[in-house]
C-alpha cells in the first residue's frame, strides 16, 4: 500500500488533535453561552434491578508497584434472582483474562466458558443456564494497569524524587470497578475476602479480620483479610506501603491509626480522641459500634478528605500536622475524624440504596460529627458548626443550583456528592431533632439503625421508624425538606400596642414559591426581652403573612426571632440600631449575638455602631462573634477602630487574630505596620502569620518585601506561608523575583510547594504566552493536587490562550468537582462575553471544526486506500 502526498501517519495524528481541541473549546463555549441552569433535570433514574444475588466475593490481587498494575482474581459466590444464560458485571479499563465457572459435575475441576469484555460491561456466558436461587461461582482473571480511577500507585518522579511508594484504592461512588470485576451498586452487599499480595517490607490494611500473613519466596508477602458482615462493593479498600501505628482500644475493639513512618507524633496529636468517639457515638446512637475493628489510614495524593471504607478509613496525608498547625487545624481534624467514624453506622451498617438517597449516608455524618462537636465542646461551638455549614448550602443554592436533597434526576452519581448532600442535610437532621425533641430523636435513630442494619436503605425507611418509635407522622417534614427544594426567606417585625399591652409580631415568607420551593411549615422560637430576661415562645409558620400576638406588660427590650439557629433560614428583620447594639452585646444566644454584628456592620457610619462592634471584639465570650466583629471593623475608620484591631491582633484564639490582621489591610499607618511586622514574627498561628504577610504588602508594598522575601522559606502547614508571600510578591515583581518564583515552580519539591507558588506566576505572567506555557506544562503533571493548581492558575493568566489548552485537558479529566474547575477557569478566561460574542465564536468554531471532520474523513478513506 503506497501513501499519497500529504497523508502521513503523523500529519493526520495531528490534525485529529487539532480537531479534538476545536470541539473541546466548543463545549466549553457551549458551556459558557447557554444560561446556568440546575443539572438535576435529568430524566429520573430508578433504584438498580440487581441480577443476582453476591453472597461472597474472594479477591486475590498481586499488587506490581513497578508496572503500576494489579493482577487480580475475583471469585464470586452469586445465585441469580431468576433463570440466567448470562451472568453481567461491572467493569472499566481492564483486561479480562479468562473466566472460570464450576463443570457439569460437583467434583469436576472448573471449567473455561465464554465471555465479553466491553469498555464497561463483562458479560459472562455460562455452559448451561443457571436455575433461579441456585449458587455458582465464577473466577475472573484479569489485569488493571495504571488505573484512571478507583486505585492509585504513588510513585516518585523526576518533580519528587523522594516520594514514598504507596498504594491506595477508592470504591466510592462507583470507581470499585476499575479495579476488581463486581456489581457495583450501592444495594448490592457481600462478604469478602482479600488475599494481596505485596512487597514484604510493606504493611496492607483491608476489611475486616486479618486472618493470616505469609511470606512468599520472591520476597513478597500475602496478607489475608476477611470481611465476616455484609457491606457494599464500593466500600471495600485496600491500603498498601510502609507505615507505622498508633494502636489503641476501646471496650474489647481495636483502634489503630496508620502513618508513614516517622509521624507517630502527628498521630497522636490527630486520632488519640478516637476511642472517645466511638464510645460517644456508640451511646448517642443507642447502637454499639457494629464491627470488629477500627482503623485509620493516611495516604497520600487522595484527592478526599477521607472515606469511610468499613472498618478501615483512608484519610488524606494532609490530615496529618505539627503543634504549631493544631491552632488553626485541630477543629478541623476532629469534624474530620469523627465524620468518617460516624459513616460506620451511616453509610457502612446501614447504606443508601442509590446515590440519590446519599444524604442517609452523608448528611449524618456529617450531623453526628457535630453531635460530638457539642458532646466536646459545647452547644456555642455547635451551634457555630451549624452556621457554617448553613452559609457553605447557602453559596451553593444561590450561586449554582437549587435541588431536592433526594432526587433521582441526577446527572452523574458524583454530582450528588455536594453541598446539599452535607451541610444542608446536615442542618435538616438538626431541624428533626428541633422538632421531635431529643429524646425522640435519639430513640428514633437507634429504631432504624437496629430495623435496618447491613441492609440498603431509602429515606422512606427513616421516616417510617420514626412513625414505629414515635408515632408522630412527619411526611410534612419530609416532603417540604427533603423532597423539594431551597428554604424559607422570613422578613419580620414587630410592633407593641401601649393600650392593648400586645406585642405583634408580624412575619412573611418571601421565598419564591414553585415547584421546587415550597412555602415552609416551621415551629419557629420567638424570644421576648423585657427586664426580666427573655421568654421563649414558640409557634408555628406555616402562611404566607401571619400575626403573632403575645400579651407584655410593657415596651420589649428586645425580640429575636429563631434565636438559637435551629430553623435553616435566610432572615431579614426590621428593628431599631438601638435594638440591634443592645442584642450584640447582651444576648444570651451566641447566633442572636453573630446576627447583630452582622446588622451592625452594615452601619458604617454611625459611630454607636463602630463603638460596639470596638466593644464585642473585646469582650464577647465566644470567639466565633469576636471574629466576626473584627472582620466587621474593616469597613469602619478611625483611631479607636484601629487600635481596637491592633489590640484582637493579640486574641488568644487564631481564628480572631487571622480576622483582625485581615482588617488591618484597611489602615495604613505606622502603628500597623508594626503590629503587623510582630505577627509575623512571633505569632505562633501559621495562618496569621500569611494574613499578616498579605496586609502588611497591601499597606507597605516596598517596605514589606523584605518580609516577604525571608518568608518564602519558611515551612508552614499546607505552605498557607509561602502561599501568601508568593502572591503578594507577585503583585509589583522585579525580575529577581520573577527568576526566583519560576524557579521554584521548576525546581523539584512538594506538590503543596509547587501548588503554592503557581498562582504567583500566573499573577506577574498574565498575558505572557511563555508564562501560560509554563503552567500548563503542570496540566499532566501526576500530582493531582498540581494539576488543579494549574488549571486555577492559567484561569487567573488571562491569557485567551490557555483557553484551548484547559479544554484539550478537560477531555482528559474524569472527576465532575474537577471538570467544573476547568469550566470556572475557561469561563474567567473568556472574561464574560456577551451573549453574542460567544455565539459569534462558537459559529467560527464549528465551521473549523466542520471542516477539519471533512479533511479527516478524506485522509482516513485515503489512508484505506
Amino acid at each position: 500500500m503506497s501513501r499519497r502526498p500529504g497523508s502521513s501517519p503523523r500529519r493526520f495524528l495531528a490534525l485529529l488533535c487539532s480537531c479534538a481541541v476545536v470541539a473541546a473549546s466548543l463545549f466549553a463555549l457551549r458551556a459558557i453561552a447557554k444560561d446556568r441552569s440546575a443539572p438535576f433535570d435529568q430524566p429520573p433514574r430508578s433504584v438498580r434491578s440487581l441480577p443476582f444475588d453476591v453472597k461472597h466475593t474472594l479477591l486475590q490481587l498481586r499488587l506490581d508497584f513497578e508496572h503500576e498494575a494489579i493482577d487480580g482474581v475475583a471469585t464470586h459466590q452469586l445465585a441469580p434472582y431468576a433463570a440466567a444464560e448470562r451472568l453481567e458485571f461491572d467493569i472499566s479499563d481492564m483486561k479480562i483474562l479468562s473466566v472460570l465457572m464450576p463443570g457439569d459435575k460437583p467434583d469436576a475441576e472448573p471449567q473455561k466458558v465464554e465471555f465479553d469484555a466491553t469498555d464497561d460491561k463483562l458479560i459472562v456466558r455460562p455452559a448451561k443456564p443457571i436455575p433461579a436461587g441456585t449458587d455458582v461461582l465464577v473466577r475472573i482473571a484479569y489485569r488493571v494497569e495504571k488505573p484512571r480511577r478507583g486505585a492509585r500507585f504513588v510513585t516518585p518522579d523526576e518533580r519528587e524524587p523522594t516520594q514514598p511508594r504507596m498504594m491506595w484504592t477508592q470504591g466510592e461512588p462507583e470507581y470499585a470497578r476499575y479495579w476488581y470485576p463486581c456489581l457495583d451498586s450501592p444495594n448490592e452487599r457481600s462478604l469478602f475476602t482479600l488475599q494481596i499480595v505485596a512487597p514484604a517490607n510493606y504493611y496492607v490494611l483491608s476489611n475486616g479480620e486479618l486472618h493470616s500473613t505469609a511470606a512468599n519466596e520472591d520476597g513478597t508477602k500475602t496478607w489475608n483479610w476477611r470481611m465476616t458482615q455484609p457491606h457494599a462493593p464500593y466500600l471495600t479498600s485496600v491500603v498498601a506501603g510502609e507505615f507505622e501505628a498508633l494502636t489503641q482500644e476501646w471496650d474489647g475493639i481495636a483502634v489503630t491509626s496508620h502513618v508513614p513512618p516517622g509521624r507517630l507524633d502527628e498521630a497522636r496529636r490527630c486520632f488519640s480522641r478516637t476511642p472517645d468517639m466511638l464510645k460517644f457515638f456508640s451511646e448517642t446512637t443507642g447502637v454499639r459500634y457494629p464491627w470488629n475493628k477500627y482503623a485509620q489510614i493516611c495516604v497520600d495524593e487522595y484527592e478526599w478528605g477521607g472515606m469511610e471504607h468499613t472498618t478501615a478509613t483512608t484519610l488524606n496525608l494532609d490530615t496529618l500536622h505539627d503543634e504549631r498547625a493544631d491552632l488553626d487545624v485541630a477543629d478541623d481534624t476532629d469534624n474530620l475524624v469523627a465524620h468518617e467514624l460516624a459513616h460506620q453506622w451511616f453509610g457502612d451498617l446501614v447504606t443508601c440504596k442509590d446515590w440519590g438517597e446519599i444524604w442517609l449516608n452523608e448528611s449524618f455524618a456529617t450531623y453526628y460529627a457535630t453531635l460530638w462537636k457539642e458532646h466536646d465542646r459545647g452547644a456555642d461551638e455547635a451551634a457555630w458548626q451549624r452556621h457554617l455549614e448553613a452559609e457553605s448550602y447557602f453559596g451553593e443554592d444561590g450561586g449554582r443550583y437549587r435541588r431536592p436533597i433526594v432526587t433521582y434526576r441526577y446527572p452523574s452519581p458524583d454530582s450528588m456528592f455536594d453541598r446539599h448532600s452535607y451541610p444542608k442535610g446536615g442542618r435538616v437532621l438538626h431541624m428533626l431533632r428541633y422538632v421531635l425533641g431529643d429524646e425522640a430523636f435519639h430513640k428514633s435513630i437507634q429504631h432504624y439503625l437496629n430495623r435496618h442494619k447491613f441492609t440498603a436503605v431509602e429515606t422512606a425507611d427513616l421516616r417510617t421508624s420514626i412513625e414505629r418509635a414515635t408515632g408522630q407522622g412527619l411526611n410534612w417534614f419530609f416532603d417540604q425538606w427533603v423532597y423539594r427544594g431551597g428554604h424559607p426567606e422570613f422578613d419580620v417585625s414587630y410592633a407593641y400596642d401601649e393600650d392593648e399591652k400586645q406585642l405583634r409580631v408580624s412575619v412573611k415568607q418571601t421565598q419564591t414559591v414553585d415547584a421546587l420551593t415550597p412555602l415552609f411549615r416551621m415551629p419557629i422560637e420567638i424570644d421576648v426581652t423585657a427586664n426580666f430576661g427573655p421568654a421563649t415562645h414558640r409557634v408555628t409558620v406555616s402562611k404566607a403573612e401571619e400575626t403573632f400576638n403575645f400579651p407584655l406588660d410593657r415596651r420589649p427590650r428586645r425580640v429575636t426571632f429563631d434565636p438559637r439557629d435551629h430553623v435553616l433560614m435566610k432572615l431579614t428583620f426590621k428593628k431599631p440600631q438601638g435594638e440591634w447594639l443592645d442584642q450584640a452585646l447582651n444576648d444570651p444566644n451566641v447566633m442572636a449575638r453573630a446576627e447583630a454584628v452582622a446588622e451592625l456592620a452594615k452601619l458604617t457610619g454611625e459611630e454607636d455602631a463602630r463603638k460596639t462592634l470596638a466593644q464585642v471584639v473585646r469582650v464577647d465570650p465566644f470567639w466565633g462573634v469576636r471574629q466576626e466583629a473584627a472582620k466587621a471593623l474593616a469597613k469602619f475608620n478611625g483611631d479607636a477602630v484601629r487600635n481596637a484591631l491592633i489590640a484582637a491582633a493579640g486574641d488568644k484564639h487564631s481564628n480572631v487574630r487571622t480576622a483582625a490582621v485581615k482588617s488591618l489591610a484597611s489602615f495604613a499607618h505606622d502603628d500597623v505596620k508594626t503590629a503587623l511586622r510582630g505577627a509575623i514574627k512571633n505569632d505562633p498561628s501559621y495562618y496569621v502569620v500569611a494574613e499578616a504577610l498579605r496586609s502588611l504588602a497591601k499597606i507597605d508594598a516596598a517596605g514589606a518585601k523584605p518580609d516577604l522575601v525571608a518568608a518564602l522559606e519558611l515551612p508552614s502547614h499546607r505552605d498557607v506561608i509561602l502561599k501568601a508571600a508568593a502572591e503578594s510578591l507577585a503583585d509589583k515583581p522585579d525580575d529577581a523575583i520573577r527568576d526566583k518564583l519560576l524557579a521554584m515552580l521548576s525546581t523539584p519539591s512538594t506538590p503543596s510547594r509547587r501548588a503554592a507558588v503557581m498562582d504567583a506566576v500566573a499573577k506577574f505572567g498574565k498575558g505572557n504566552p511563555a508564562v501560560t506555557k509554563q503552567i500548563a506544562a503542570f496540566l499532566d503533571d501526576s500530582r493531582p493536587r498540581v494539576r488543579i493548581a494549574a488549571v486555577v492558575a492559567l484561569g487567573n493568566t488571562g491569557d485567551p490562550g490557555a483557553i484551548d489548552l484547559l479544554a484539550k485537558a478537560r477531555n482528559a479529566e474524569s472527576r465532575p468537582r474537577n471538570v467544573r474547575l476547568f469550566d470556572d477557569a475557561i469561563e474567567k478566561l473568556n472574561n464574560g462575553k456577551d451573549a453574542a460574542s460567544v455565539r459569534t465564536d462558537l459559529d467560527k468554531l464549528r465551521e473549523e471544526n466542520d471542516s477539519l471532520r471533512d479533511r479527516v474523513r478524506k485522509l482516513e478513506e485515503a489512508v484505506k486506500k
